[in-house]
Order: structure tokens, then C-alpha cells, then sequence
């Protein structure tokens, strides 16, 4: 700052030093007439003024912008306990983009390297959750896909226990709780069942944003104060969207109804269990925590299909990975993708389904169909194939974004995670669907809907199924036209997803958590936000009114009974 003012000081005096030399040149050259002297002398003294003010404006513009660059830069503090590479994915051009501006940010994340080490982040890396990730991988191998709904909840509760658990009981995360000189402006958590790590913000007594990696469902529209109708929002996993019939209503309601008791029966007691040993909180501070998010980025876009009304604070970012620079394709990939004279087929199940998770007769199957069609195949698959064939190209990892991006690509093969999804939309490639669990049933229903996909179920599918459909989304030309509709869509924005991740980050920070921002569920029951009261009061009034139409009428019915008997009673006199 101070050599900022020092050179600001020195820049004004050379303006006014000048100035004043002219002056004097002026009045020499002119001794001999008075009044232009005169004129010269006040002329530049003006000119001296104006010079001067300009030069001193200047300078405290810029110690101005220097001081809110101070004000501006804030320390946030990120949790990130899902150790998934989608996750990183996700939050590593997120965290870049917060840098550049100024902010320090500090990492609790896995102690793999997914994030690498710049400038500005400092990470606290808890190792168990790499174990953790490896367990998780493993135990996917033991089950059955498609899961039901109970077993799947339960093995998901248990996972995300496990990780909010390594995370509090980390001897760096505990240093870092007791040192009373810590200090943070904001606190950035996943919003998936981890209500535990959410004590960060009360400990740090910072604003709380969530980060949502599968996008919306009616657990985030509770956290977000946004009171959306249940049955017009599913749930993540129930595969359903919108325009349902009544039946498909009714399920959804069904799955909304089991999610919010399995919610608070198992998920909510485990964390809860959790936040009170580490945070030494009451239950009602953690519910007072969950009801007060100051902002919630959704990894969702209506451009993909799905309109939903949103509150002030729950921003849609999808696509804000899409920042990062693609990686190039190697020189051999490059030639094997250029050579394809009928195009060349992406087969990538993500990152958490390996290869020992296939069944021989699967990948038996799967082989058969490939040998049917004259595209090529580039397979990310780390097992080896028990055929070799010069069409397929295999490897552990791809460059995933790169060959989306490919022209000779005609269509994606995947598991339908929501990172894959807007990949090959942004990038306007066909997809052929086979979700296996959460949220790709849902993910994968509506690229069907929108008329750029089709799914195909592993338990029922066939050799003839599979190229059956392959062929169907390669040569009806409506596919690839719908996905051109939708890349269009979401590229068409007046600012990049991470830019408008960033600047609501940030519009949090200069106000103070933005509470005018927030539809407060602190004083809101069960009752009141699903609308029951409200529902109730009609129900009672219209209740009423059919009482009284009714009693109305039996009374005019009686009547009119009365009179007719009354009429055959009485003698008819001629």
C-alpha cells in the first residue's frame, strides 16, 4: 500500500512539476507584453490545477481499489467427504475460479491427490476416506443392480456416516477446530447426507453454501426453504419426471414418503449422533443449521429438459466443469478416432463401476453386439477383453470430454451420471443409456424424454437390444438433432455457469450471508410447508357447505313428502 501511494505521489508531482516549467518558459518568451503574460501565467496555473486534481483523483482511485481487493478476499473453508472424482470434477475449476479473485481457500478433502496443489488452497487431507472410496468401490461389486429402493438407502446412509465420521475424527480437522484463531467467511459443503459436517459454518460462525453434485430433489428444496410440490419433483432415484401420469404420481409420493422417514429414522439420528460428539451442539442448533443454507449451486440446468421454480438462493451451475481446458488426444487415439470411416462409439460406464463388476456373459453380449456394427469402439474398461478385435480400442482411463468432442463420434455409451449427461449434451452426442443406481435412473429418463437418449435395463437386456438400439439412435437423424437443440440451449447464457458460481459466491460474501435471499423454515412446521393448514381450512369449509346443502336439502325432501301425504290423506269432495 505504501509503495502504491509512494508512486501515486510521485506521478502527481511530475504532473505538476512539468506544468510550472512551462509556465516560466512562457513568461520569457513573452516579457515584453504584459498583458499576454498575464494570460499565459493564469492560463497554466488553471491547466497546473486541473492537472493536479486529475493526478490526485487517480491516486485515490487506486488506493481505493486496493482497499476493496482487501475487503473482498475472504477465507472459505471447503468440505468435501464424497472422495468420487466427480466430486473434484466438479470443484476444482470452482475452487481456481475463487483464487483468481483473491480468495484463500482451504480444502478437508481425501488424501489422494484429486485436487492439485496452486497457489491459494491449502488442503487438510484425510486419508482414511481414501480407504474409505476402495471399500465403497469393492462393496458395489457384491450387489445386485438395480437396487431396491430400502437396500440401496440404507448402504448409501452408511457410507455417507463412515465419511462425515473420518472426516470429524482427522487429527488435522481437529487441530484445525481448536485452533481459536481460525477464522473463515464462508463455509462450502456437499448437500448429501452429510448434516453432520454442516457444524463447520456454526463452529466458524460463516455463511453456509451447499454444493449439490446430482442436482435438485425435494431434500434440497427443504434445506433451501423452496416449497415445491412433492409430487411434481422427484426424487433422484425414483426415475420419474415431469408430466407423470396419476399412478406414477402416486409411486413418487410413495418414494418421497419413504425418503423422508428413512431420512428421519436413519440418516438424520446417525449425523445428528455425530455433530453433538464433535461440535458439542444440540439437536435444534443442527436443525436450525439445515434450515438456514445462504446459498445452494445445483448441478442441474432447465436447457437439459427439467424446468423447476427455484428460490433466490438455489442457483443452477450445470456445466460448470466445462471450464476446465479439454485434454488433448494422444497421437494413437487421435489416429484410431480420424480413421473411423463410419464413426467411432464411446463406451464409459464412470468411475465407480469397474471392470470386475461386468458378469462374463455381459461382456459376452455387449462384445457381440460390437462385432455387428461397423463403427469403431473406444471402451473404458480396466479388465481384459476375451476377444481381441482391431475395432475396439481399450483402455483404463479416457480423455472423456475430448472424445465427446470428437466429429467422428456418433454415439455414448453410459451409465448415466449427471457429469457424463451434460458432457455429451453440452457436446451434442446421442446417448444410449444403462443406469445402474441413484440418480442415473433419473438422469437417464429425461435425456429419453428430451429425445436424445434411449435405456436399456441390465437385467432384461439382450445382444438383440443392444444393437438394436445402437442402430436405431445412430441412423434416425432425430436423435442427433434433439442433442443439437439441447447443446445449443445450454450454451446460449449471458455468463458461464462458473462465472455465475462465482459471482453469487461472492454476492454472499459482500452481504454478509445474504439472509433477505433465503425463505426462513425456522418458524415453518411439517404442516405448514407441504400447505396442510391451508389444505385443511378448505377441506373444513368445504365440508361445511356440503353439510349445510345437504341438511338443506334432506329438509326439503321431507317437506316435499310431507305434502304428498298429505295430499293422499285428505278426502277429494264433489
Amino acid at each position: 500500500m505504501a509503495f502504491a501511494l509512494r508512486a501515486v505521489n510521485s506521478n502527481i508531482s511530475d504532473k505538476i512539476s512539468s506544468p510550472r516549467k512551462n509556465c516560466a518558459q512562457s513568461q520569457f518568451k513573452f516579457i515584453d507584453n504584459f498583458n499576454n503574460v498575464q494570460y499565459e501565467r493564469e492560463h497554466c496555473n488553471a491547466r497546473t490545477r486541473r492537472r493536479s486534481m486529475v493526478g490526485y483523483v487517480s491516486g485515490a482511485s487506486l488506493v481505493f481499489a486496493l482497499c476493496l481487493q482487501q475487503v473482498f478476499a475472504a477465507n472459505i473453508l471447503a468440505v468435501i467427504s464424497f472422495t468420487s472424482p466427480s466430486s473434484f470434477i466438479l470443484l476444482t475449476p470452482y475452487v481456481k475460479a475463487l483464487v483468481l479473485k483473491g480468495h484463500e481457500v482451504t480444502i478437508i478433502s481425501a488424501g489422494s491427490q484429486h485436487v492439485a496443489d496452486f497457489d491459494g488452497v491449502h488442503h487438510i487431507r484425510v486419508n482414511a476416506l481414501n480407504h474409505l472410496i476402495e471399500d465403497f468401490r469393492e462393496s458395489c461389486m457384491d450387489l445386485k443392480f438395480p437396487m431396491q429402493k430400502w437396500e440401496e438407502a440404507s448402504f448409501v446412509a452408511n457410507f455417507f456416516y463412515n465419511s462425515s465420521f473420518h472426516v470429524l475424527n482427522d487429527p488435522g480437522v481437529q487441530s484445525l477446530l481448536q485452533d481459536k484463531s481460525a477464522q473463515f467467511d464462508m463455509v462450502i459443503v456437499e448437500t448429501t447426507f452429510t448434516d453432520a459436517l454442516y457444524g463447520f459454518a456454526q463452529h466458524f460462525n460463516a455463511p453456509l453454501v451447499g454444493l449439490s453434485i446430482c442436482g435438485a430433489s425435494w431434500n434440497i428444496n427443504y434445506l433451501a426453504g423452496n416449497k415445491a410440490i412433492s409430487v411434481y419433483e422427484p426424487i433422484v432415484s425414483s426415475g420419474y419426471s415431469t408430466g407423470f401420469s396419476v399412478l406414477n404420481k402416486i409411486k413418487n409420493w410413495i418414494y418421497i414418503t419413504e425418503e423422508w422417514l428413512l431420512e428421519q429414522m436413519i440418516y438424520l439420528p446417525k449425523q445428528l449422533a455425530l455433530y453433538k460428539r464433535f461440535f458439542n451442539e444440540s439437536a435444534e442448533s443442527l436443525h436450525n443449521i439445515r434450515q438456514n443454507f445462504a446459498l445452494i449451486l445445483i448441478n442441474q440446468h432447465f436447457s437439459l429438459g427439467r424446468a423447476r421454480s427455484n428460490v433466490p438462493n438455489v442457483i443452477e451451475v450445470a456445466g460448470m466443469h466445462l471450464e476446465q481446458p479439454i485434454t488433448e488426444l494422444d497421437q494413437e487415439l487421435q489416429q484410431f478416432m480420424d480413421e473411423a470411416e463410419h464413426g467411432v462409439i464411446v463406451f464409459s460406464m464412470g468411475t465407480a463401476i469397474t471392470g470386475k463388476w461386468f458378469p462374463d456373459k455381459l461382456i459376452e453380449m455387449m462384445l457381440q453386439s460390437f462385432d455387428q456394427l461397423p463403427q469403431r469402439i473406444v471402451l473404458k474398461f480396466d479388465q481384459p477383453l476375451p476377444i481381441k478385435s482391431h475395432k475396439i480400442y481399450l483402455r483404463s482411463t479416457l480423455p472423456q470430454r475430448a472424445l465427446l468432442a470428437h466429429p467422428k463420434v456418433k454415439l455414448f455409451i453410459t451409465h448415466g451420471g449427471i457429469l457424463s449427461i451434460i458432457e455429451a449434451a453440452y457436446s451434442s452426442v446421442p446417448m444410449l443409456c444403462m443406469p445402474l443406481y441413484y440418480d442415473q435412473l433419473g438422469n437417464s429418463k429425461l435425456m429419453e424424454q428430451s429425445g436424445l437418449a434411449q435405456i436399456l435395463d441390465f437385467s432384461t437386456m439382450t445382444v438383440e437390444s443392444i444393437t438394436n438400439s445402437i442402430k436405431e439412435i445412430i441412423e434416425n437423424p432425430l436423435y442427433k438433432q434433439n442433442a443439437q437443440q439441447i447443446s445449443t440451449r445450454l450454451r446460449d447464457l449471458p455468463m458461464s455457469p462458473l462465472e455465475n458460481a462465482v459471482w453469487w459466491t461472492e454476492y454472499v460474501l459482500r452481504h454478509k450471508g445474504a439472509p433477505h435471499m433465503r425463505i426462513s423454515m425456522e418458524d415453518m412446521s411439517l404442516i405448514q410447508y407441504y400447505n396442510l393448514d391451508f389444505i385443511s381450512v378448505l377441506i373444513l369449509r368445504s365440508g361445511v357447505a356440503l353439510l349445510i346443502i345437504f341438511c338443506v336439502s334432506l329438509k326439503l325432501v321431507i317437506f316435499l313428502l310431507q305434502r304428498s301425504q298429505f295430499r293422499l290423506t285428505v278426502p277429494i269432495l264433489y
